[in-house]
């Protein structure tokens, strides 16, 4: 089998992503809410806030598809933000495991439009140093709408002066969190009265990247077969 230099490269990638730890972020992994759980997502669940809920039927599939749902109170007290966050699947090193993107499918169940990013936090306290990516636009009674949010360097946007992007990016997150934020000022997120449904978070590369990881992936179970 001939094997190129960039595919060599590519298999060393697919064998340290089949040996990461299934606490964290793995290439191809998706959070679907199909379990009635809430996959390790949470706002805080502080007094006054609208917990998130895993509703068991409606989402993009239609009748019994799982989705999460969250809401905001707005007003500038407890749950006065739509936000959500992950302290767990979502944390690790982005780059050996090569997820270069995230995708999702996302309802504005609310009346006011919003701009959804996912904000990448160095810490978990409030307005923490982050990177944010551009914002997936809703527009009230939105419907299901499937977005792809690069994580390419130059497509986030850096706010309060986060680590670098390899130091963030390969071990150095606290916390990965959707936010609604308008401006891309700060990684806490705007202060909205609002309802959101989530589902299908799934980590990918970039195309280009998956149609050769999955020659990578392919050389791998090819070299363990001719071990056996």
């Amino acid at each position: 089998m001939n094997i190129t230099r960039r595919t060599r490269q590519l298999i060393a990638v697919a064998v340290l992503i089949s040996a990461t730890s299934a606490s964290a972020i793995t290439l191809g992994q998706v959070d679907n809410f199909e379990d009635n759980t809430l996959q390790n997502w949470q706002n805080g669940n502080i007094g006054g806030v609208p917990v998130p809920t895993n509703i068991a039927s409606g989402g993009p599939a239609g009748a019994n598809d799982n989705f999460l749902q969250i809401a905001a109170v707005g007003g500038g007290g407890a749950g006065s933000r739509l936000t959500l966050f992950n302290h767990a699947q979502w944390l690790g090193n982005y780059i050996v495991a090569g997820v270069t993107a995230i995708e999702v499918d996302l309802r504005n169940q609310g009346a006011t439009s919003l701009s959804i990013r996912l904000a990448f936090k160095s810490s978990t306290a409030m307005g923490a140093p982050a990177y944010l990516t551009t914002a997936a636009i809703l527009p009230s009674g939105s419907g299901w709408q499937h977005f792809t949010f690069s994580l390419a360097p130059s497509a986030l946007i850096p706010v309060f002066g986060p680590p670098a992007y390899n130091t963030m990016f390969s071990g150095g997150l606290a916390e990965v969190r959707f936010i609604n934020e308008v401006g891309a000022n700060n990684s806490a997120g705007d202060i909205i009265a609002a309802q959101l449904g989530i589902d299908n978070i799934r980590a990918v590369p970039e195309p280009a990247v998956s149609a050769l990881l999955v020659t990578a992936f392919a050389a791998v179970a090819a070299l363990r077969r001719r071990k056996r």
